[in-house]
């Protein structure tokens, strides 16, 4: 325990001597810890920014490295308000002509007389609803139903197989309309019932409900299509004259790695609207790539050059101007950006053929009219420079990824970094313990001393009074 109160028997100020030792035995030591303690955690946030501007620039690479990227297909549509296109990389270089005759319409039924109200009964049984040859499900209906009751039921049937029921009230009174949710012929409503009086069809009752899906314009049905627009259809197009049909308005397989989606159809017109279809090489997806390539690899030169690089204004060099591994990676990044790719074409064999050189900074500049040229003149070579085994592309994603991955360099450096904070706070930690010992010796030596000069003193005032004392009585005597 470290000795307190010392200095008051000597009156002289030990306390603040001691106080004064250790802080000039602790300010160099700390100043050490500090210095490496700043400059571990300002070295591991400028490797996170590097790290995260890397990855980026990774991600930029992923198209590019793909040889299949560069068969990519574009589907343009001669008129998007009739039909609108997309296209992959299966799909066929050629021109169509697209006609749309008929959209995909979902069954709509109604009941052929309203009701008085939502609150209006139905009658009593079981209605049996689904798709004529297709799935159905069943409602039980009480004596005490009414409309508002049975659409809640079918809307809320756990084994429901995709139909909808709404009420609306009008002037007439309220109608049970019932939807099938998916379009197409083979969505087609089918309704059966079962009556408690034991007439199925005959318009009474829950009778009202019967519907024969497979003929819609059958007398004994209870409910009709609202309107023909209500009745289940298929989507029907023509590609170059030959017919094709589909469920929904979504026609995937008629042209292989296209999809067609028909927005319009004749409107009822004799002349069905026709409009081509294109299938073209996607090479404006490619130009932007490129394009963000060269963006993304301008970000990490610019980390790079200010976490490496010499201020000849300031006389000091980056965070990580003195890291072997991370110039590594700087000068091989360089050199695969500069170099000549041997699988290419001699005529598109490096970036600076594809518009792309190097500045001073080590930053590249891209030049678009050169582009152009390339993707227009020389395409079927781009590939071959940024994709397969040694193209651009390949290469740079192969480098990267032996620094990104999770025992990769910059994981290792990471921990290093993280290692020495570590040794640092154990630093911190030792030198409280020895300056804790440091100022008890101190303490220790001083109390001791505080204790000698005390008792001298008391001495030296003793002698004093004697003294004092003893001149008095010769005085007197000589007088």
């Amino acid at each position: 325990m470290a000795i307190t109160s010392i200095g008051v028997g000597s009156g002289i100020d030990l306390e603040g001597l001691v106080t004064d030792l250790i802080a000039a035995e602790r300010e160099p030591q700390e100043i050490r810890l500090n210095l490496k303690e700043t400059l571990a955690t300002a070295s591991i946030s400028a490797l996170g920014n590097l790290k995260s501007t890397v990855s980026a620039f990774q991600t930029s690479l992923e198209n590019l490295q793909n040889s299949d990227f560069y068969g990519g297909r574009t589907g343009t549509s001669g008129d998007s308000d009739l039909f609108t296109v997309t296209a992959d990389s299966s799909a066929s270089l050629g021109s169509y002509t697209i006609e749309v005759n008929k959209l995909a319409s979902a069954n709509k039924i109604a009941t052929n007389g309203a009701f008085a109200n939502p609150n209006a009964i139905i009658g009593e049984g079981a209605v049996t609803i689904g798709f004529v040859g297709g799935n159905t499900f069943e409602i039980s209906v009480a004596a005490t139903d009414n409309l508002t009751a049975l659409r809640d039921a079918i809307n809320d049937a756990p084994d429901n197989v995709g139909v909808t029921a709404s009420l609306i009230t009008a002037a007439s009174g309220t109608e049970l309309v019932i939807t099938a949710n998916d379009t197409g012929v083979a969505n087609q409503l089918d309704i059966s019932v079962v009556d408690i009086d034991g007439q199925n069809q005959d318009a009474n009752g829950l009778s009202r409900l019967f519907y024969n899906g497979s003929d819609p314009d059958n007398s004994l049905n209870g409910l009709n299509q609202t309107q023909q627009i209500n009745a289940a259809q298929d989507a029907q197009i023509f590609v170059d004259g030959f017919a094709a049909t589909s469920s929904s308005n979504e026609f995937t397989g008629v042209l292989e790695g296209l999809t067609i989606t028909a927005l319009a159809d004749d409107g009822g017109e004799l002349i069905l609207p026709s409009a081509s279809l294109v299938v073209s090489t996607d090479k404006a997806s490619i130009k932007s790539d490129i394009n963000t390539f060269v963006g993304s690899y301008n970000e990490l030169i610019t980390v790079l050059n200010s976490l490496t690089d010499y201020d000849q204004a300031t006389g000091t060099r980056g965070l990580l101007g003195a890291d072997a591994t991370i110039s590594t990676l700087e000068n091989q990044i360089r050199r695969i950006v500069t170099d000549t790719v041997d699988s290419a074409d001699g005529s598109l064999d490096n970036l600076a053929l594809l518009g792309i050189t190097t500045n001073r900074n080590g930053s590249v500049a891209l030049n678009e009219a050169t582009l152009d040229d390339a993707i227009s003149n020389n395409f079927d070579n781009i590939g071959a420079l940024m994709g397969g085994d040694d193209g651009v592309a390949s290469r740079l994603d192969e480098l990267l990824e032996s620094f990104l991955k999770f025992d990769g360099l910059f994981a290792t450096k990471e921990n290093t970094l993280n290692t020495q904070l570590n040794e640092i706070a154990d630093q911190r930690s030792t030198l409280e313990l020895r300056l804790t010992a440091i100022e008890e010796r101190f303490r220790s030596q001083f109390a001791a001393l505080d204790i000698l000069v005390s008792r001298l003193n008391s001495t030296g005032n003793f002698l004093t009074q004697q003294l004092d004392a003893a001149a008095k009585i010769v005085n007197r005597d000589n007088s």
